[in-house]
């Protein structure tokens, strides 16, 4: 029994100490429109239902957000990943747990709401649709992954869905009503953000060392330093704060 307890505290003392040794940071920084002229939002082509979608007034295209005072840009998508493709990024403990609380995306005129949701593996997605009209959601991913789903959901109606990790964000559409779309970002680990309106964005609790950083705009592509889709390799300083400050979307990135 003695014995037993020896090894058990020799275990112990061999494992612990690779497991404190973790620290942890925060990535922050802020995206902003560096054009001289902000775009005006562009009426979307509403061309089916129009009694309900234009209900409430003409529908404006929302790919591109941004706040006419800070000139912040708004839904960017921003998440780490490991330098290699197979390894997992360490989870710090606060944040172990899957959050039980479903990712949702209605459509109640004609629009994703939200357009951009970002979620991790293990957390429901449910799409929903509160207006009277039919809808559909097309979600397309990786074909060896999630592959294409496309489901009608009836004036109503929902559907969840348990989306695997990818390394890409998943395409949204609706089929019925050709203007709508969005993105689903899925991950195996919790550090990801969307920006606000400001343009700003913070992760917390990230593990310490080095990573690759994406973000990524769905009009302009790849924000990070270089703009490619290899992405950023950035360096989480323990107990401390990277920050990179102002992120510049430029005007000439749009597609």
């Amino acid at each position: 029994m003695l014995r037993s307890i020896s090894i058990a505290l020799i275990v112990t003392g061999l494992v612990a100490p690779t497991a404190w040794s973790q620290s942890w940071g925060t990535i922050k920084g802020r995206v902003i429109w560096d054009g001289a002229n902000i775009p005006s939002p562009e009426p979307a082509k509403v061309d089916k239902d129009q009694a309900h979608c234009l209900a409430k007034g003409q529908l404006l295209k929302d790919e591109l957000v941004i706040d006419t005072a800070s000139k912040g840009v708004k839904n960017v998508m921003v998440w780490l990943a490991p330098l290699t493709p197979n390894d997992k990024i360490p989870i710090h403990p606060s944040l172990s747990q899957v959050p039980n609380k479903p990712v949702v995306i209605d459509q109640p005129m004609c629009l994703f709401e939200p357009r951009v949701a970002m979620l991790r593996e293990g957390q429901k997605l449910q799409i929903k649709n509160s207006a009277p009209v039919a809808h559909n959601a097309r979600i397309s991913g990786s074909p060896d992954v999630n592959g294409t789903i496309n489901l009608t959901i009836p004036p109503g109606g929902m559907i969840e869905r348990n989306l695997r990790a990818e390394r890409r964000p998943l395409m949204l559409a609706c089929d019925i009503h050709g203007w709508m779309a969005g993105r689903i970002g899925v991950f195996n680990h919790p550090y990801f953000a969307l920006t606000e309106p400001d343009g700003s964005f913070e992760i917390k609790n990230a593990p310490a060392g080095k990573y690759l950083l994406y973000i990524q705009h769905e009009r302009g592509g790849w924000l990070h330093e270089g703009r490619r889709s290899a992405g950023q390799q950035i360096t989480i300083p323990a107990n401390g704060t990277l920050d990179l400050g102002t992120i510049k979307f430029k005007s000439e990135y749009l597609k």
